[in-house]
């Protein structure tokens, strides 16, 4: 590494014992290495490279709250027996946040972390059927059951047919019998206590993912509900505002104003 103060950037040290010269290669240096490339087969998207805790900046106390939380799961970790589950509407960073934990974990500990977006995975099972599909379904979801981390996007956005439902509750349960972590994002309302479907007006995520693993996750995760403004939209919105100021500044100019 060009930065490092122990190699210089060499990426190897000389090593004096007894008159004796070796040379070893740098630990700090190869440490960085090896977190690259678990942070590299992450499978991270590009969109999401460059988001942390750093770039989570809110105003929002609950979405704070939120970031606090996941900020203090990743000091706590590995000492941890419960994984997360973010639940809340579009935009205000679930996924943000979920990576960022990723990112610093991989960062901070040897470990095998992973990230999964569950539509993507759908597709990619499906395809893997075709006699002309390279991957396997074996190859594809062997990773999701041995990281000892896997962030699990958008839960409950497959169609909950039954072999939707099978193929996610048994990644799943093979997470949760190895007693390995899981952090999940979901916009799908928690189901409230009591109240019938008929009641709450819209499918819930017990409704997408099956009362048998929903239950499963619940056990599994602590729950942490995020509700704040939709951070896309605020973007969006704020573009639109620079552009109209933009064109009437350049309108103004034209008029000699």
């Amino acid at each position: 590494m060009a930065n490092c103060h122990h190699c210089e950037g060499i990426g190897w040290l000389l090593l004096k014992d007894n008159g004796l010269e070796t040379v070893v290669a740098c630990p700090e240096c190869r440490s960085k290495s090896k977190s690259r490339h678990r942070l590299e087969n992450s499978a991270i998207p590009p969109r999401y490279t460059e988001q942390g805790f750093e770039t989570f900046s809110t105003p929002d106390p609950r979405l704070r709250t939120a970031q606090l939380r996941a900020i203090e799961f990743v000091n706590a970790f590995p000492v941890l027996d419960r994984g997360l589950l973010f639940i809340g509407p579009c935009g205000v960073g679930k996924t943000h946040l979920s990576v960022a934990i990723l990112k610093a974990i991989i960062s901070e500990h040897d470990v095998n972390a992973r990230f999964v977006d569950e539509a993507e995975l759908l597709r990619s099972l499906q395809y893997s059927y075709n006699q002309n599909s390279i991957a396997t379904e074996e190859a594809l979801l062997r990773p999701l059951r041995r990281a000892d981390l896997l962030v699990w996007d958008d839960l409950g956005t497959g169609r909950p047919t039954d072999w939707v439902r099978e193929t996610i509750h048994t990644i799943i349960n093979h997470r949760y019998t190895n007693q390995r972590l899981t952090i999940f994002s979901s916009n799908w309302k928690l189901p409230e206590k009591n109240a019938p479907k008929a009641v709450t007006g819209e499918p819930t995520l017990s409704d997408r993912i099956g009362e048998r693993l929903y239950s499963r996750i619940l056990e599994m995760c602590e729950i942490i509900e995020m509700k704040g403004p939709d951070f896309r939209k605020e973007i969006h919105k704020a573009g639109q505002d620079f552009q109209r100021a933009r064109k009437s500044k350049t309108t103004r100019s034209k008029r000699g104003l």
